[in-house]
């Protein structure tokens, strides 16, 4: 069978658009930014997610027809900036946000508020690549449990809106997250990591091919908007 000819085969079930947050207060303060660290973001954060809703103002992204957030405030503010941009026609800048609590970053909550070096030296982090399998700090979230959350997450919000391409307002664990799902990377592996820019966008795809779901990573990590807010 040509290439053509597989490729006509292949149903689009869901586009996910995965963007992360600014720049965050509790990210330049040092601060773990869980729902009581959170402050939204700085001034830079805010100017970044402008970039973020000028590209998608432009008319070069997919057209949005649906959108997430994080609960967390960092996120929730990044997606109100740029949410005048998403939505065509008649619904440009009118779309509503749906709060999804799975979205949130790794939950560390003993720690929440907290600055990083005060947690480590209280908690004595466990070095999730390590040890998989425990919790980060004694009452929160292990590596494989928040990858669990944030696979069943993605999938859910795939199967609530077929063929409609989703923007995701989230952080950057999320996004590690859902590039170890789309290439089955288990968590007890240890040979690859990704980084992820500040408002980047990774765009993954839920395809249905050959009697079977199928994601497929269009994109990942594309920050190219904020070369203008670093130039200033």
């Amino acid at each position: 069978m040509s290439a053509a000819g597989e490729m006509a085969e292949q149903e689009l079930l869901s586009r996910l658009v995965i963007v992360r947050h600014g720049e965050s207060v509790a990210m330049a303060e040092g601060i773990v930014g869980g729902p009581n660290g959170c402050r939204g973001l700085t001034e830079r954060g805010r100017a970044q997610a402008a970039a973020l809703r000028d590209r998608f103002a432009a008319g070069r992204e997919p057209a949005v027809e649906v959108v997430y957030s994080s609960p967390l405030p960092r996120a929730r503010e990044t997606t109100e900036i740029v949410l005048p941009a998403l939505g065509s026609g008649a619904e440009r800048g009118k779309l509503d946000v749906h709060i999804h609590d799975d979205l949130e970053e790794m939950r560390l909550t003993p720690a929440d508020g907290m600055t990083w070096d005060a947690a480590r030296e209280h908690f004595g982090f466990v070095q999730p690549m390590n040890e998989p399998y425990a919790e980060v700090i004694p009452g929160g979230e292990s590596r494989a449990g928040f990858r669990h959350r944030v696979a069943k997450a993605l999938n859910d919000i795939a199967a609530a809106h077929p063929a409609k391409t989703v923007f995701l307002g989230c952080h950057g664990g999320i996004t590690s997250a859902a590039m170890a799902m789309a290439f089955g990377i288990a968590p007890s592996h240890r040979g690859v990591g990704v980084v992820t820019a500040v408002t980047s966008i990774t765009e993954l795809e839920l395809l249905a091919f050959e009697g079977r779901r199928l994601w497929q990573v269009r994109r990942f990590n594309d920050a190219a908007h904020l070369a203008a807010v670093e130039a200033a």
